[in-house]
């Protein structure tokens, strides 16, 4: 390589770094300039218009419908005991952890009816824990199916079946089995948040009831305490 290829190289590669170095910036002074704000900010301080907030609450259960677009669902804080509610607008894909009653922290733009335009979306749904001591298995549930439908709460346990995690809002969430191969499984409908840990193959602990069609409506899912 001769001097001056040399010399262009070397130029390129420092107009590389520089722009990469320039966008790192951009990218944490936009972070930076969220402003944080509660809930009853965004509803009552008009003057918030235009401006990039970061605003945290609970996702209103039947506030979003799975699969739309743009994807819209509203927030509240749970603690406040008011009925406050942010609407919040969200053109990317929905965590795995979104659900009613997940945690959740928006930053964006506060738009002049008072929604948010979503930039970034963080979830976070808490793992619990369970003891699967007591618990029906899948096949327990199956050939007793006739006998428990329609029972007021069941515990169920069982293996997460691979491939089978759908996204938050689908009539079947996800399938569990007795073991892995899922050879016999249940479908499951759950309306909340999944813990992050959960997963294909992960065990575990279900709270709730067997319809006439079969499918297990789920209330509570937790994490089986032996196998963690």
């Amino acid at each position: 390589m001769n001097k001056r290829a040399k010399q262009r190289l070397i130029g390129v590669t420092i107009l590389i770094f520089v722009a990469i170095g320039a966008l790192m910036w951009l990218t944490q002074l936009g972070n930076a300039t969220a402003t944080p704000v509660t809930i009853a900010d965004v509803v009552s301080d008009a003057s918030l218009a235009g401006k990039q907030i970061e605003v945290t609450g609970q996702v209103v259960a039947g506030s979003w419908v799975s699969g739309a677009t743009p994807f819209v669902f509203e927030i509240e804080d749970a603690a406040a005991g008011d009925d406050q509610r942010v609407l919040i607008v969200w053109n990317d894909v929905v965590p795995g952890s979104f659900g009613d009653g997940t945690t959740a922290t928006v930053t964006g733009t506060i738009n002049e009816d008072g929604s948010v335009e979503a930039k970034y979306l963080v979830t976070k749904c808490p793992s619990k824990y369970e003891s699967a001591t007591g618990a029906l298995t899948v096949n327990d549930v199956i050939n007793r199916a006739t006998e428990l439908s329609g029972s007021a709460t069941l515990k169920v346990t069982g293996f997460v079946v691979e491939g089978s995690i759908a996204e938050a809002g689908a009539p079947v969430r996800f399938r569990i089995a007795d073991d892995n191969t899922g050879a016999t499984a249940i479908d499951v409908a759950f309306g909340g948040g999944l813990p992050d840990e959960f997963e294909d193959g992960v065990k575990v602990v279900l709270t709730g009831s067997i319809e006439d069609d079969g499918v297990f409506r789920c209330a509570e899912v937790a994490l089986d305490k032996a196998a963690q």
